[in-house]
């Protein structure tokens, strides 16, 4: 094909309007699909339980570890004083009735879970002195109840490596 030939294919009508329409047509039917195909979130039921799934930041020591199910997201922080035992501070974006935590050493070690204590009123920070754990290997498992909902999970200690 010559230049002439291109050039002359550019000056068609035809072409030139197929070539402006068509990218315009893939992203509305992309989009159209996507719509129309994909789930919507379900508001949480009552009397239902959740899983809430651990944050990319709680794999490695960030000092802070994100539980989360949709909108309902769990913050942990780990402080960790001069003296031996550890704090764990919880921060809720929903108020909770209560929440219970078990501090394991390897996933298969069956501890009984123990009540945090509220900080506040509106039940959104919450608090529980910790015995010595190991980071690297330890593990905490809980779950939250907020307006006869439960939402549980599971993280690694491992952000709590660097906490003070």
């Amino acid at each position: 094909m010559t230049w002439r030939r291109c050039l002359s294919l550019l000056k068609n009508k035809h072409v030139l309007t197929a070539a402006i329409v068509t990218p315009v047509l893939a992203l509305i039917s992309y989009f159209a699909f996507d719509f129309m195909l994909s789930e919507t979130a379900q508001p949480a039921e009552e009397g239902q339980s959740y899983r809430l799934v651990e944050k990319p930041n709680c794999r490695y020591d960030s000092g802070i570890c994100g539980l989360k199910n949709g909108e309902f997201e769990l913050n942990l922080k780990v402080e960790r004083p001069a003296g031996k035992r550890s704090v764990l501070k919880l921060s809720s974006v929903f108020p909770l009735d209560g929440i219970l935590v078990a501090l394991l050493e390897n996933e298969q070690d069956e501890e009984q879970p123990v009540a945090m204590q509220s900080l506040d009123e509106d039940g959104l920070n919450w608090s529980l002195e910790l015995n010595e754990f190991d980071p690297a290997r330890g593990r905490l498992r809980l779950a939250a109840s907020a307006q006869q909902t439960l939402y549980f999970g599971d993280a690694a200690l491992k952000f709590a490596s660097d906490s003070q």
